[in-house]
């Protein structure tokens, strides 16, 4: 059971039951603070592909072997566990971590913060990703992003945030960016930020907010300092379209929200936190005056009061 628990966790598949299952092995702290400092590993012979499959190979062993009632190997017992250690970091990190490009994702309902090699710091949000070329970090200080991340850039040379939407530069600063499939969001929290967008470059100095909604363009305030969901654990939305809250509610608590006869475009204000799913779901329905059904631990069913 601890075998398969670890197995399907490096896949990323564990249902929330699972996760839980998971947590509670003595072995499982551990394993999440060696993720953390896995890209202090610094071994360019070593093959993560490699040592992922033959990892993915043992536990399927070990699987097969229990399913036609042989007797458990024991020496294989610290083996894998070894193996288990060094791979913890690859679900994470996806790349040899010295070397070449270096990947970072996050599943659904989870977070991870990572330091680069100059020691700026990021923070990403669940259903993240973020992608940079490690071994040419000192003349090229450039983060490929899909999803939401929060950066704390030391000061140095340019630095820039890639998305499919758009580019954010910037020398040193603190500032949050958000690209999702309609949907893109930059908020400056320290320094002076720029947002490129359709050869114009826009300037955001401290306090200020740029957003691309379906193709528009609206600028704003803020008095936050950080964003909520880095350090709160809170989602917060000022004038965002009620289908981008929908979808960032699923992503934090990795469930499919069905929408019956309700207006998506509709502007929402408004926040919800991540930790306490039940709570959230009334802080998005009950300002809208919806309700919600719960069909099981995955589904949920939205409709007009």
């Amino acid at each position: 059971m601890k075998e398969e628990l670890i197995h399907k966790w490096l896949d990323g598949e564990l249902d929330e039951a699972e996760l839980k299952a998971f947590n509670k092995l003595p072995e499982s702290e551990s394993y999440i603070k060696l993720s953390e400092k896995a890209k202090l590993f610094k071994d360019d012979s070593y093959d993560a592909e490699l040592e992922y499959g033959k990892l993915s190979a043992i536990l399927n062993s070990r699987k097969e072997e229990k399913e036609i009632k042989k007797p458990t190997i024991q020496w294989l017992r610290p083996l894998m566990q070894i193996a288990a250690v060094l791979v913890i970091g690859l679900m994470i990190y996806n790349a040899p971590i010295y070397g070449g490009d270096t990947t970072v994702k996050t599943l659904a309902s989870n977070t991870i913060s990572i330091a680069l090699p100059d020691n700026s710091e990021v923070k990403l949000n669940a259903k993240s990703s973020i992608k940079y070329a490690s071994k040419d970090w000192e003349t090229n200080r450039e983060v490929n992003l899909v999803g939401e991340a929060y950066f704390k850039v030391e000061n140095g040379s340019q630095f820039d945030v890639v998305t499919w939407l758009g580019k954010v530069s910037v020398l040193g600063t603190q500032f949050n960016v958000k690209q999702r499939v309609n949907y893109f969001e930059v908020t400056c929290y320290e320094g002076l930020v720029s947002v490129s967008y359709k050869g114009q470059d826009i300037k955001l100095p401290a306090g200020s907010t740029f957003k691309l909604v379906d193709g528009k363009v609206v600028q704003g305030k803020t008095k936050e300092t950080v964003p909520s969901w880095a350090v709160k654990n809170i989602s917060t939305f000022k004038s965002v379209p009620f289908g981008e809250v929908i979808n960032e509610f699923e992503r934090q608590y990795n469930v499919k929200v069905k929408i019956n006869n309700i207006d998506t475009l509709q502007l929402f204000s408004g926040s919800f936190t991540n930790k306490d799913k039940e709570l959230a779901l009334k802080s998005i329905t009950l300002p809208l005056q919806l309700k919600y059904d719960k069909k099981d631990n995955k589904t949920i069913v939205l409709n007009k009061e």
